[in-house]
């Protein structure tokens, strides 16, 4: 028995060797051993994200306060996007229409828009005028107040006038251009009617053509 035993220990010291010699071949490659990979999880959007501002405040009740640095991210992202939206909405091109509100959404409306613009009206200037004729008439005389009344008739007669020639010229341009257009008739020219009464600079989105603009320029993109 004490000869089996002492026959048996080299094999051990042996295989020990082995593996010893094994794992320095391994590692001499590099002439180090290969470090582990570090367990790395990425940044994943919500499965579920909100989709309208109480859904937004109902998450962030649930994911808990916020702290005093991602509230003040939040307002300044929530200022930012503000900006870009009303900057969108000024700019009256189409290549802008998802800042656009739905009314001045379209390429129907955008040539209207344009049409509208391109031409000097009395209607432009009926806010200025209506507004001084109310104020000219507090403070006056029966006679006066007569002779502003005639005057306000005068101007809106002047603007019916008007409305009536450019509804012609909207649906002789914009329904040539868009023969299979699905917006309304009545729609387009209440919505001309309603831009050209406005005050040039009050316009929005703003005025993109001039007076001397020519009818092939109406409603071309401008990137």
């Amino acid at each position: 028995m004490a000869k089996k035993s002492t026959q048996a220990a080299p094999a051990v010291e042996n295989t020990d060797a082995a593996e010893t010699t094994r794992h320095a071949a391994a590692t001499d490659k590099k002439g180090k051993a290969t470090p582990k990979r570090p367990n790395q999880s990425k940044a994943r959007p919500p499965v579920n994200p909100p989709m309208t501002a109480k859904e937004k405040r109902e998450a962030q009740k649930k994911s808990g306060p916020l702290t005093k640095e991602q509230k003040k991210q939040a307002k300044e992202d929530l200022r930012a996007e503000r900006a870009r939206i009303a900057e969108g909405q000024w700019k009256g091109d189409p290549l802008f229409d998802k800042y656009h509100l739905p009314r001045d959404r379209g390429a129907e409306k955008l040539l209207v828009r344009d049409i509208v613009d391109s031409r000097w009206s009395v209607g432009q200037y009926y806010m200025f005028g209506a507004f001084g004729i109310l104020i000219l008439s507090t403070s006056g005389s029966v006679q006066l107040q007569s002779y502003l009344f005639i005057a306000l008739i005068a101007l809106t007669a002047v603007i019916v006038v008007e409305s009536v020639f450019l509804t012609r010229r909207v649906k002789r341009i914009v329904f040539k251009r868009f023969p299979k257009t699905e917006q309304r008739k009545g729609g387009l020219y209440w919505y001309a009617i309603q831009r050209s009464i406005m005050p040039r600079s009050m316009r929005n989105p703003r005025a993109r053509m001039s007076y001397k603009a020519k009818e092939d320029d109406l409603g071309k993109v401008v990137k």
